[in-house]
């Protein structure tokens, strides 16, 4: 499920996720009038490293973005925020079919998913000052050649969605891809809305982040630079900690209806 968007967005915010930051990386939105800032990812700078290929253990949630990586500019959005069976992910519209997407998931070794979503203070306010949601997955397969194989086929579905345009960025993992999608206004806003997606493998492991924000204040490079936490994690350079169950967890802030 996708970050709790204003209605007009949330619809397109779905479609576009479903077609398939070091500490305070990425500091937005700061309460409904603040300024949105980007700050510097040192990591930006080095050249990535595509030659380890871990073999990398369940829980999978230690891996992804937390809160504290994003700081507390961001809400988690907790009914985003799942464990995820090869059941659960069958269901994606990445498969023909239910059916499909079991057996792949199956022969790709699919060991298990998780999601989190977040949304930044201010909400569409932030938006249009460079704030933005986000969603991110990561997936973990019995091995690297399973990914690969589950790698081709998220990266050939969101090269074929419909106003997805392929876009360069600085490599993450074995193999990455990332697109672009401009789609709808920013709500109460003559804005362009932006969305983003960076897929990549690291060994057995396979994330995707999704951006949501107001084109001209967002590149390919925030999700890119999220991606690159998620893989310093599975590298062993960052910690990677199982986050406290969504149910048990207490966010900063209320979100506003």
């Amino acid at each position: 499920m996708p970050p709790r968007l204003p209605r007009p967005v949330r619809a397109a915010f779905l479609l576009a996720c479903t077609a398939v930051l070091t500490t305070s990386l990425i500091a937005c939105g700061g309460g409904d009038g603040a300024a949105a800032t980007t700050a510097a990812d040192p990591s930006r700078s080095s050249t990535n490293d595509s030659s380890p290929s871990p073999t990398l253990a369940m829980p999978v949630s230690r891996f992804s973005v937390s809160q504290d990586d994003l700081g507390a500019n961001f809400l988690v959005d907790i009914p985003a925020t799942l464990q995820l069976t090869a059941e659960d992910y069958a269901k994606a519209p990445v498969f023909a079919s239910v059916a499909e997407g079991q057996s792949l998931l199956k022969q790709w070794g699919y060991l298990g998913g998780y999601e989190t979503g977040y949304t930044p203070e201010g909400r569409e306010r932030a938006v249009l000052q460079g704030g933005f949601y986000s969603k991110v997955e990561t997936h973990l397969f019995n091995d690297a050649e399973g990914a690969k194989k589950c790698f081709d086929r998220f990266s050939a579905y969101l090269k074929a969605t419909p106003g997805n345009q392929p876009q360069t960025a600085q490599a993450v993992g074995n193999q990455y891809a990332a697109f672009q999608r401009i789609e709808g206004k920013v709500p109460s806003s003559s804005v362009n809305s932006v969305f983003h997606y960076y897929l990549f493998r690291r060994g057995n492991l396979i994330s995707v982040v999704f951006t949501y924000g107001a084109d001209g204040f967002m590149k390919v490079d925030t999700a890119r630079d999220m991606a690159n936490l998620v893989d310093q994690k599975a590298l062993g350079k960052l910690n990677a900690i199982e986050p406290t169950p969504s149910t048990n967890y207490t966010p900063l802030a209320t979100p506003k209806k």
